[in-house]
């Protein structure tokens, strides 16, 4: 059933549960080793840049417009914060991850690195969105009597990562 047009049907969903991010490794063939207890996993927007291109006789008194560029946000995730696992510890160097590849150690050293998503949908399948970003931001949430201690983090594409989308 792929032409939906006038068809009643069930809907299709799936939750984000199973979901994770992993940090490429740097190694050849490179492996890909997944942070720790990640709540949620925001993509970046990309929205499109218009210029307008109208003139003193635009048909229907109207603003023209012609389309430019696509801007890419970052990444967005948070999750509970874990000092003790090498995803979140500044020196790294354990639970899979590299000295220098936690979360926080990319983000002090503003390190380009290989990222991946995978999105688990309703039929089992595992979807991976790849891309190259850099840490531009990793915060440890507030310390609370009685919450749990979070951490949010952004990553900075830096080239088009949709071409990767199903």
């Amino acid at each position: 059933m792929a032409d939906v047009t006038d068809t009643f049907y069930a809907g299709k969903a799936f939750i984000g549960y199973s979901a994770q991010l992993l940090v490429g490794q740097g190694d050849s063939p490179e492996t890909f080793v997944a942070v720790a207890d990640v709540t949620m996993i925001e993509p970046g927007n990309t929205p499109a840049g218009t210029v307008n291109k109208t003139h003193l006789r635009s048909p229907g008194r109207a603003h023209e417009k012609i389309a430019t560029i696509r801007e890419l946000g970052p990444f967005k995730m948070a999750g509970n914060y874990r000092p003790d696992h090498g995803s979140h510890k500044l020196a790294g160097g354990a639970d899979g991850f590299g000295a220098s590849l936690s979360l926080p150690a990319l983000h002090r050293a503003l390190s380009e690195n290989n990222f991946q998503i995978d999105i688990t949908d309703a039929d089992s399948v595992t979807h991976t969105i790849a891309f190259t970003g850099v840490v531009t931001d990793y915060k440890v949430g507030q310390v609370v009597l009685d919450q749990k201690v979070e951490f949010t983090c952004e990553i900075q594409p830096l080239s088009d990562w949709t071409a990767g989308l199903p």
